[in-house]
């Protein structure tokens, strides 16, 4: 059964009948593993007990298919429910999975996490159409849930700072839970004792790789340097950036723009308007976002945005096999156009 985007937390916390497997899956592997390990630990505490708990692999099932099986057959050693937690890709479980649906019990909870499996992939089919297989897809944060783990992680070290800030480390991190989670607990461990903390120190502490290579390969683009862009977009595929992290990059700026084109048609000067921004932009993109909004027109921008939005959708439905390809063939014909004339 596919689970709504709004009941998975409650699930989570409180899986229920007639549930007797769990299927996570989608593009954010720390969100999956987030996930995962939460519902482990609801049927078992101890993750590590060998009684209690099987740990199976894709590959190990693919060589011995009786191996799933077994597991879901065999009982708990103190008649607590038995968990088996099975991984791997989806070409690797998806008969196997398949051809142990039978084998579900009430003594038995499954558990499997595939980090590549697509909507379209025969294992989700198959376990949205289970009516005892809850199937979670796991996408990176919405910005507005992105928000909320940021302020809710670091309120639980008593760290309570405005809004533009955490807009501003929202902006700074990217499509994976677990990483995510991992530079926030950097934040809270140097502001442990101020329970503050500035704008600079975010800077200083998560680091701009990321922000920096993406905003080249803005700048690229809205320049119209055709010739950079697959350079720049090959090294944010070998830096493991996720599709969707440029395309929301992206689309953070053109709103930007957005904003600075209106605020300059009320009668704002450029920098003004840019200065208005919330949150502040980084001063060493007040040059670069000063000449594109001149070259940019509010009603260019707003078209652009749409065709991000359904780009973004293009690749969540996973029906390209290569989003990078997807990206790459809109920001080519973005740059060309932005070459050839001002907009």
């Amino acid at each position: 059964m596919k689970i709504s985007p709004k009941d998975i937390d409650t699930l989570i916390k409180q899986p229920r009948e007639p549930f007797l497997a769990y299927l996570l899956h989608g593009p954010d592997s720390g969100l999956i593993d987030e996930r995962g390990r939460a519902l482990a630990q609801l049927f078992c505490p101890n993750l590590d007990d060998p009684f209690s708990v099987s740990k199976v692999t894709g590959k190990e099932v693919q060589s011995d298919p009786a191996l799933l099986a077994d597991a879901l057959s065999s009982m708990a050693l103190i008649g607590a429910t038995k968990l088996v937690l099975l991984s791997g890709t989806s070409s690797e479980l998806g008969s196997a999975v398949k051809a142990n649906i039978d084998f579900l019990n009430t003594d038995c909870r499954l558990i499997i996490t595939a980090r590549d499996a697509t909507t379209k992939h025969s294992l989700v089919t198959l376990c949205e159409k289970h009516p005892q297989i809850a199937s979670i897809a796991c996408y990176p944060d919405e910005d507005r849930n992105l928000q909320q783990f940021v302020r809710s992680n670091l309120s639980e070290h008593g760290i309570n700072i405005s809004s533009e800030l955490i807009d501003y480390i929202s902006e700074k991190l990217g499509a994976d839970r677990a990483i995510n989670r991992s530079e926030i607990e950097k934040l809270a461990l140097y502001a442990a004792h101020t329970k503050t903390i500035e704008y600079q120190e975010i800077d200083m502490l998560l680091g701009d790789n990321t922000s920096q290579l993406i905003d080249k390969l803005v700048n690229a683009v809205f320049d119209g340097k055709t010739e950079k862009l697959g350079f720049l977009l090959g090294k944010t595929k070998s830096e493991d950036i996720q599709p969707i992290v440029i395309i929301r990059y992206f689309q953070s700026y053109l709103k930007m723009l957005i904003q600075v084109g209106a605020a300059k048609k009320s009668g704002l000067s450029t920098g003004d308007a840019i200065s208005n921004l919330r949150p502040p932009i980084y001063f060493k993109r007040k040059n670069a976002i000063t000449h594109h909004s001149s070259v940019c027109s509010v009603e260019w921008c707003l078209t652009l945005l749409n065709r991000f939005v359904l780009l973004e959708k293009q690749c969540k439905r996973g029906t390209n096999p290569d989003p990078f390809s997807l990206i790459g063939q809109s920001l080519l014909g973005i740059a060309i156009s932005l070459s050839r004339q001002r907009v």
